[in-house]
């Protein structure tokens, strides 16, 4: 299926542990757009996403002739499925690739019989929480926050200002549904 922006057919597959310095650089260069957020200036400054993250979760790689294109990381957390981190290659973004990795991660939580997708995220800028809201997701009831969840929020609390940050989810859908970017397209690839 091809996007606006991308050349070609985008394919998605597991990422494997020889892909870890890929993913680093990946994440790196998608959170360069940072710097022009004064306040959020920190996370592109940040090192590279852990490789023992990547290993501990698991994640969905987008590529197009070989080149990657976005990632999503992932792992089980009170009967749902973590957004850990979802980066895109900054010159792809705005071409779908982001939603094509949300409804890679829906697909996910659906085989493995999980409840909703949730995430934490910056309520700044564009492409964090108003991105995410386009997609469906909402603010997450306090009382559905579960221990592990919960404890990804306290880590938090020790490095970031939480009136900065939101937590969203959004229930797993259903897959006989239209991806999100065949929704936002109006198309249907076959």
């Amino acid at each position: 299926m091809g996007f606006r922006g991308a050349p070609g057919p985008i394919r998605l597959r597991p990422a494997q542990h020889s892909d870890i310095p890929l993913l680093q650089e990946l994440e790196k260069r998608a959170r360069v757009r940072y710097l022009a957020y004064k306040v959020l200036a920190f996370a592109a400054e940040a090192p590279p996403i852990a490789a023992s993250r990547l290993e501990q979760g698991e994640v969905i790689l987008a590529e197009e002739k070989g080149g990657a294109l976005g990632f999503v990381l992932t792992t089980e957390l009170d009967g749902m499925l973590y957004l850990a981190n979802i980066s895109v290659e900054p010159r792809f973004s705005g071409c779908g690739v982001g939603a094509l990795l949300i409804d890679a991660a829906d697909q996910q939580a659906k085989s493995k019989k999980l409840s909703a997708l949730t995430l934490t995220t910056f309520k700044k800028p564009r492409w964090n929480e108003p991105w995410f809201r386009r997609l469906g997701f909402e603010t997450m009831p306090e009382e559905l926050i579960g221990p592990g969840l919960g404890a990804i929020l306290d880590r938090h609390r020790q490095f970031l200002d939480m009136t900065t940050r939101e937590t969203l989810w959004r229930p797993a859908r259903p897959g006989d549904r239209r991806s999100n970017a065949e929704e936002r397209d109006g198309r249907r690839d076959g």
